[in-house]
């Protein structure tokens, strides 16, 4: 998940950007609650969803200048697996959102997002852990 040490910051994607902020289940629903509590004209504007995520991300302590980024992507990554790999909602929530803030961002074809197998076996596995 962290990028190679010898790779300097302009040489990183933005991805690899993204995956080197450290994200917290509890962060990651904290997150997603603040974009619940948008009013409902905004909740769907990506601009919204960015403003709100970086006052998040300030008020929450992130030191990192890709945070709120990093907390939208990892939040519009979740919401895509969900809708096509879970969209009753069936997994356990917590072992979602921890699989969520763990798992590595990666390039796919609707943009970035989570490879559905490996996100769906680490869900399964955090699932099994006796928390």
């Amino acid at each position: 998940m962290q990028p190679v040490a010898h790779q300097h910051d302009s040489e990183m994607s933005a991805t690899d950007k993204l995956n080197t902020v450290p994200v917290s289940g509890p962060k990651l629903e904290t997150a997603l609650k603040v974009l619940a509590a948008l009013p409902a004209h905004l909740r769907m504007r990506p601009a919204a969803q960015a403003l709100a995520l970086q006052a998040y991300a300030s008020e929450a302590g992130f030191e990192e200048e890709f945070a709120s980024a990093a907390l939208h992507a990892r939040v519009t990554a979740l919401a895509k697996w969900t809708a096509v790999h879970d969209p009753d909602r069936q997994s356990d929530a917590k072992s979602v959102l921890e699989a969520a803030a763990r798992f590595s961002l990666g390039d796919t074809e609707p943009g970035i997002g989570f490879e559905a197998g490996g996100f769906r076996e680490l869900v399964l596995f955090i699932d099994d852990l006796p928390w």
